[in-house]
């Protein structure tokens, strides 16, 4: 397997070079006259262009947003390269975003964290669902790889961070769309500024009646039971701003998801969920735009959860920054960090439980040379359970132009339990005990990630990056014959991975992308030596073709994977595709149709497989037709 992994490793890395060797832009040849260089937020806690940035980072503006016909937040997400969009189940059941094959994933919104703390007896902490409606986004920032030095125990897979529209001149949308199942898209949107004081809100509903699939037999069925679910998300936004450098937000972040889960196909008695999250957050920004720029937040996010018994959490925080420009070339950034969650569960906790955690940080960036970068960061953590420890990072990054570098990065982990992992007790008699355990240690390692950006010619961007991270202790739920389930510490866990991206714009009117990711993901249970986690498909495939005018805006995305547990047909492996058609009437009006699983594949983006069918099968064929009315 590790000659596999170095033939893989070694084949990218030459076709990048390949592909580079005749067209590199290096420092001094401008091959994007005009072109604006990309500026990046999230990955160093710091504004700086994208070939500063030391980390593998994708951008996914509220342009492409619209150009796309993105219905939700999570459909942007799925066409960054080494992302997944994972769902456990249809219907209410909760979907996560996996990174490098990770799902500990740092989810913020406007830098405030939106992860819960109870886990659901998973490594992820997030259900995608409680995300703003996607009219609210201004621009997604995705950094893949470790990040936990600056952001703390989930970044371990990378961080999502979205960034919300911040009100300026009075505008409008208005959604409307229906489909097959049953389904409703609808959407509005509104803001605006008047003297120091503007609003932002948006609100949508995506709603269901049933949900059908294709089985591995060629057959389209109707999932057992119902698999009906509504989910509504309303957003707001207020600022006061006291000079041009120095205001207020706040934000509110509402949403709720009713319906029933019908887990797999052969669960014939779907349970009914009602979810619901209540965010606020308030924050302070002084010297914006400035490089001692700084800002102060206060949150609370409250999470519940209903499905044969409540359960419901409430987290709350503060935090604060401060930029300290040192010289020309030296930014020093320092913050605090306070988070507390405590977590009910009327029949699976013991009582209310939690826990708290103290965090300082400071990282240091550093333009030790024209065009080379070091960044080196450490943070000092003290959890209520897990104890203390002092976590490092480092990255340094080579600029060849704005539009190409090479960079390396280091970061440790140190990932703490959650509540579900610490005190979940249920029994379901001849189906078996769920037991958490209050002895496990926190998860530690390091995740490393080496990556080069370049062009080979003005219409072509090349991506190639490569990762490894190795924790120890890492956290796992062993299943045991009789069905009872219990939480822990394993030896070690390997992920190890490379993605290759291409972009090219063949004239003004098309465009074209294709990317591949390999994720290889292992786990050493102490007495097995390390085995290969086939849940997750280690090959990934995506690609895309756009038109676009000043009427039309044609999207034809497809996605391929294999490697996943196989069926009675042999290896689980799959190609679906989507296509996006909009059409501008005119300034105010636009149409649009969005066709899901065009060529009705029959798959499963999770592994499992029941009487030679995949537990958990992907919707077919499905389409949303509909309008948007702009103001």
């Amino acid at each position: 397997m590790k000659t596999l992994w170095n033939k893989k490793l070694t084949g990218a890395v030459l076709a990048a070079l390949a592909l580079g060797s005749s067209g590199v832009a290096w420092a001094g040849e401008s091959v994007t006259e005009g072109k604006p260089e990309e500026v990046v937020i999230t990955a160093n806690r710091l504004k700086n262009a994208k070939a500063d940035t030391p980390a593998d980072v994708t951008v996914i503006t509220s342009q492409q947003i619209s150009d796309r016909g993105y219905r939700t937040v999570t459909d942007a997400l799925e066409d960054v390269p080494g992302a997944r969009v994972m769902q456990n189940g249809v219907g209410a059941y909760e979907s996560h975003i996996m990174l490098n094959g990770d799902e500990r994933v740092l989810v913020m919104v406007d830098g405030r964290r939106f992860n819960n703390s109870m886990g659901s007896m998973a490594k992820s902490t997030f259900d995608a669902h409680t995300l703003p409606p996607v009219d609210m986004v201004e621009r997604i920032e995705v950094v893949k790889g470790g990040a936990s030095t600056l952001y703390g125990a989930d970044a371990v897979g990378g961080v999502i961070n979205i960034i919300t529209k911040t009100p300026e001149e009075t505008t409008g949308k208005i959604r409307v769309g229906y489909g097959s199942w049953g389904s409703q898209d609808l959407g509005l949107s509104v803001g605006g500024k008047v003297d120091k004081n503007g609003i932002q809100v948006a609100a949508s509903r995506n709603k269901a009646s049933y949900i059908k699939y294709k089985d591995t037999n060629g057959d389209t069925k109707k999932w057992p039971g119902q698999s009906n679910y509504t989910q509504d998300n309303i957003s707001l936004k207020l600022t006061h701003d006291f000079t041009a450098s120095d205001g207020l937000t706040l934000n509110y972040d509402y949403s709720i998801m009713e319906g029933n889960n019908p887990y797999s196909v052969t669960s014939y008695f779907p349970s009914h969920l009602n979810k619901k999250t209540n965010n606020v957050g308030l924050r302070y920004d002084w010297n914006r735009d400035a490089g001692n720029s700084g800002y102060f937040q206060a949150y609370q996010n409250y999470y519940s959860y209903f499905n044969q018994g409540g359960m419901d959490e409430t987290d709350w925080g503060i935090e604060g920054q401060q930029n300290f420009v040192l010289s020309d070339t030296n930014t020093l950034v320092g913050g605090l960090e306070y988070r507390d969650a405590k977590a009910h569960n009327e029949t699976s906790y013991r009582g209310k439980k939690g826990y708290n955690n103290k965090a300082i940080f400071l990282q240091d960036q550093w333009k030790f040379a024209p065009t080379w970068q070091l960044n080196t960061g450490i943070r000092y953590d003290d959890h209520s359970r897990s104890g203390n420890r002092t976590t490092g990072s480092a990255a340094i990054n080579k600029k060849f132009s704005k539009d190409s570098n090479a960079y390396f990065s280091w970061n440790q982990v140190f990932r703490t339990p959650t509540i579900d992992d610490l005190y979940y007790f249920v029994d379901y008699g001849m189906w078996g005990k769920y037991v958490g355990n209050e002895d496990l240690k926190a998860e530690t390692g390091n995740v490393y990630t080496l990556g080069y950006n370049f062009k080979t010619d003005p219409k072509t961007d090349v991506g190639i990056s490569a990762f490894y991270s190795n924790l120890h202790n890492a956290i796992n739920w062993k299943l045991m014959p009789n069905y009872d389930s219990y939480a822990e510490n394993i030896d070690r866990q390997k992920k190890r991975g490379l993605s290759l991206t291409v972009t090219h714009k063949l004239n003004k009117l098309w465009d074209v992308d294709a990317s591949y990711t390999y994720v290889k993901v292992e786990n050493d249970r102490n007495d097995t030596g390390y085995v290969r986690d086939e849940n997750y498909a280690p090959n990934y495939y995506q690609a895309g073709v756009r038109y676009h005018d000043t009427k039309w805006n044609l999207n034809l995305r497809a996605r391929a994977a294999n490697g996943l547990s196989k069926t009675k047909y042999g290896e689980n492996r799959y190609l679906t595709m989507d296509f996006i058609a909009r059409y501008k009437f005119d300034q105010s009006w636009t149409g649009f149709a969005n066709f899901y699983n065009l060529n009705n594949a029959a798959y499963a983006e999770q592994g499992g497989v029941v009487a030679g069918q995949d537990s958990y099968p992907m919707p077919g064929r499905r389409i949303i037709v509909g309008a948007e009315y702009s103001f």
